[in-house]
């Protein structure tokens, strides 16, 4: 940021330039000047908070390195996002919105062992903020992290998630699939085709529709 403390002072000896005061007898003056307002700007420049959080660069980082998937030691790197993840939780100015986009992140990057735990994290500090839409989520990724098996914790996640929001697509569809579990097939339909009403996107449509089809072929036999 040094660019900021010289422009202002740089300026006004050009300025003085063009107009042709750059005369050996105004140097003092123009040095002075050009001293006063580069201290006036380092003042406004701390006034205004432009320190620079360099343990936050480093954080974000990591955290971009490995989302994209660039990093070096992988490993490492998760080591240091799970870092991030408590560090981020524990701190008492942590907005719920702030681990929340690190948890959908790391989520879209398939990295469910890590986005449960920012999950987790988000739960345990704002549970009684939370949409059914964020816990349905949560249910599913712990879903996913367990590969496919179903535990209390993602049950009572995912009953949370029903109560709050009873038509969302993603808890019902998860729901479905613990009925089915338990062989509740008629159960299953129920609330796969009511998840139907509530997709957008064309091919999780289409894919629930088969999963229908494909129960009630099996039932038929």
């Amino acid at each position: 940021m040094i660019f900021v403390y010289l422009f202002v002072p740089l300026l006004i000896f050009f300025y003085l330039s063009l107009r042709g005061l750059t005369k050996l007898e105004l140097k003092k003056p123009l040095y002075a000047i050009s001293f006063l307002c580069t201290l006036i700007t380092l003042f406004i420049y701390k006034e205004l908070g432009g320190g620079v959080n360099y343990s936050l660069l480093y954080d974000q980082e990591i955290l971009n390195r490995f989302i994209v998937d660039k990093s070096i030691n992988k490993q490492q790197d998760a080591i240091e996002v799970e870092r991030i993840i408590l560090e981020m939780s524990n701190k008492e100015e942590t907005q719920a919105g702030e681990i929340y986009l690190v948890a959908k992140r790391l989520e879209k990057a398939n990295e469910n062992e890590l986005a449960s735990l920012a999950f987790e994290q988000l739960y345990g500090s704002f549970k009684d903020e939370l949409g059914g839409t964020v816990l349905a989520e949560y249910a599913q990724v712990m879903f996913l992290k367990e590969e496919g098996k179903f535990n209390s914790k993602i049950e009572k996640v995912l009953k949370e998630a029903l109560t709050k929001s009873p038509n969302n697509p993603s808890a019902l569809t998860l729901q479905g699939l613990k009925e089915l579990e338990n062989k509740n097939v008629d159960l299953t339909i129920k609330l796969w085709t009511q998840a139907l009403d509530f997709l957008e996107n064309e091919r999780d449509i289409s894919e629930l529709k088969i999963s229908i089809e494909t129960i009630k072929k099996l039932k038929n036999q």
